[in-house]
């Protein structure tokens, strides 16, 4: 596997890992303030247009925030880690 696809999977992996994240906290979140769960389909009856587009709204906000934080950071960690050169990447030296 190429060094750059193993980064690029990585980097990947935490933009998910901070999304999930994210959603789980904006779900604790509006439970503790509203004292009901979130609308999880907002096509029920009895889910509000101004709740379902506002919940909607704010956790596309925070996913869309979580994962480019979480692939900034994936990138970043990258430039770090110091490169074997040509001998075959990073692994090699995590594996000493």
């Amino acid at each position: 596997m190429k060094q750059d696809t193993l980064w690029s999977l990585a980097g990947s992996a935490a933009a998910v890992a901070a999304s999930m994240m994210a959603r789980k906290a904006a779900d604790k979140a509006y439970q503790k303030e509203v004292g009901e769960t979130p609308p999880e389909n907002p096509d029920e009856p009895d889910v509000e247009w101004r709740q379902a587009l506002l919940w909607g709204a704010a956790t596309g906000v925070l996913v869309g925030v979580a994962r480019v934080v979480g692939r900034r950071a994936g990138r970043e960690v990258m430039h770090r880690v110091p490169r074997a050169g040509n001998k075959g990447g990073v692994l090699p030296r995590l594996k000493r």
